[in-house]
């Protein structure tokens, strides 16, 4: 069984860790309000976007997972939380006499510069435009550079339980239908956690792998479907797209198959599709619940 350090456990990396700790493994959490990370796994208080910030580090890791989750969307935040906070790490790590078997590094597609519709993959150029993107680059150079074997997932948009967005947007009566089309790239929070956890027992893995599903989809069409699954919209109205060129990247995750691991949801209907249906038997819970409270007072 193997010592396993979580640097950043947020909701990813607690139920990463959880599910670790269940099949025997020892999980560290470390996060800066450490009352947050559930059991079993061993919660570490400390920041890593200071150097003074860490603890001492648990003994003899296996494997390192860094999860950052940036405090504001800003250029200095980005900064601290993944520039900063990867070289912290592997500052301790090396104090320490420390050599992980891996550091499993969370990034994004955001690391790619295209925004012309073009197919990309793990060996294109990455030229990011926005200070997002860059930060997350100049992190994984890093993870690149030093003595410790790291593995990069590059996730698109997260969504599932607790990750609504684009739900909210049509509620909100928003569909891109006014816009010009723009691809996007998604993935189910539960297929994150499927991911990181396969990685940790893949024997040979790849240094880099896009964590998407098969389907890119343009933006107005991913919001149209919502729209219909939550019976707001009636079919027939919706008025044609603006013309113009297409904006946006479309990931291809030929490599995340080609490493054994199978997606739980595949593409956006049957990832939203499961959402759609959690939500919906909260709700009818929430409602009996609320009918057998009224019938007791």
């Amino acid at each position: 069984m193997a010592n396993i350090l979580i640097m950043g456990c947020g909701d990813l990396g607690c139920a990463v860790g959880t599910q670790l700790a269940h099949a025997g493994h020892t999980v560290w959490g470390l996060r800066r309000q450490p009352q947050a990370i559930p059991e079993p796994i061993r919660p570490l208080a400390g920041d890593f976007g200071r150097a003074d910030g860490l603890p001492e580090l648990p003994p003899i890791l296996d494997t390192v997972y860094f999860i950052a989750t940036p405090g504001e969307f800003t250029e200095a935040a980005y900064r601290r939380a993944y520039v900063d906070g990867l070289r912290n790490t592997l500052t301790n790590l090396e104090r320490a006499q420390q050599q992980p078997r891996r550091i499993v590094f969370v990034s994004s597609t955001s690391v790619y510069g295209a925004d012309d519709g073009r197919w990309v993959d793990e060996t294109s150029p990455t030229e990011p435009t926005r200070f997002s993107g860059r930060c997350l680059r100049e992190a994984e150079q890093l993870l690149s550079d030093s003595p410790v074997p790291g593995v990069v997932v590059r996730f698109g948009g997260i969504y599932g339980p607790g990750r609504d967005y684009h739900l909210l947007k049509v509620r909100e009566g928003i569909r891109g239908l006014h816009e010009p089309p723009v691809w996007t790239n998604r993935i189910h929070r539960d297929d994150c956690v499927g991911l990181l956890i396969y990685l940790f027992h893949l024997d040979h893995p790849d240094s880099i792998y896009l964590g998407v599903d098969d389907a890119p989809v343009l933006r107005h069409e991913l919001l149209a479907w919502l729209a219909q699954e939550m019976g707001l919209d009636t079919p027939g109205t919706t008025p044609p797209m603006p013309e113009g060129a297409v904006h946006g990247k479309r990931c291809e995750n030929a490599r995340l198959h080609a490493s054994g691991y199978h997606l739980q949801y595949p593409d956006y209907q049957t990832g939203y599709g499961a959402l759609l249906d959690q939500i919906a038997t909260t709700r009818a819970k929430l409602s009996r619940l609320a009918g057998w409270a009224a019938l007791g007072s």
